[in-house]
């Protein structure tokens, strides 16, 4: 091979700097446009991606749906009330009324001389107390001595009845006086009270010359 000449050198050298600027404009027509799509398209995505998170931000808030009401089971029926069965009311004691005030078939003129005994018969399955209020009469007031009273058992007295009398003195019942019996077993029966001469008992006897008390149930 010969020796190249400086002249041969700078010649080549022109060739291989044209050859690379050649190759250089090539590239560059190349690679510019791949790099303005490369920007572009990153462009086009960030614009993309801000119009998606405004339209994300804009979107209405999904409504949820409200959560079911339980079902609230209907409310049974109430049965009306049955009416109670009548209970039989047990029979108290009741206590008898006092007699009626009525007037004597003896005369009023007559009331002043009937006096007499006093003759009770307890025809009652209850023992009984017979209390007397004995009056006193004047020719202006009218007040009562201290009572007195007797105790009778259970039918005592049923079929002839009792005389009663005082420990002090003769019993001698006359107009005014008031009786009043009321048994002793908590029952709280009681007959009466009775005004001698004024109400139906006692009434008087006039062959015993007696006042008769008859107590019935």
């Amino acid at each position: 091979m010969l020796p190249q000449t400086p002249q041969s050198l700078s010649t080549v050298e022109k060739r291989l700097i044209g050859i690379q600027g050649d190759l250089t404009n090539d590239l560059k027509l190349k690679i510019y446009p791949a790099i303005i799509a490369i920007l572009g398209l990153s462009l086009v995505a960030l614009l993309l991606s801000r119009i998606q998170i405004q339209i994300a931000s804009n979107a209405p808030e999904p409504v949820l749906p409200l959560p079911a009401e339980p079902e609230v089971p209907p409310a049974p029926e109430i049965p009306p009330p049955s009416q109670p069965e009548p209970i039989a009311e047990t029979p108290t004691a009741s206590p008898i009324p006092p007699a009626a005030v009525v007037p004597s078939p003896i005369a009023n003129s007559e009331l002043g001389n009937l006096q007499g005994g006093l003759r009770v018969s307890n025809q009652t399955p209850f023992p009984i107390r017979l209390a007397l209020l004995p009056q006193v009469q004047d020719e202006v007031t009218t007040t009562y001595r201290q009572p007195v009273h007797w105790d009778f058992a259970p039918e005592e007295g049923k079929t002839k009845g009792l005389i009663l009398s005082l420990p002090d003195r003769t019993l001698s019942l006359q107009a005014g006086d008031v009786l009043v019996a009321f048994a002793q077993d908590g029952s709280r029966r009681y007959w009466g009270p009775y005004v001698v001469g004024q109400t139906l008992l006692p009434n008087w006897r006039a062959e015993q010359k007696e006042w008769w008390l008859i107590l019935q149930p």
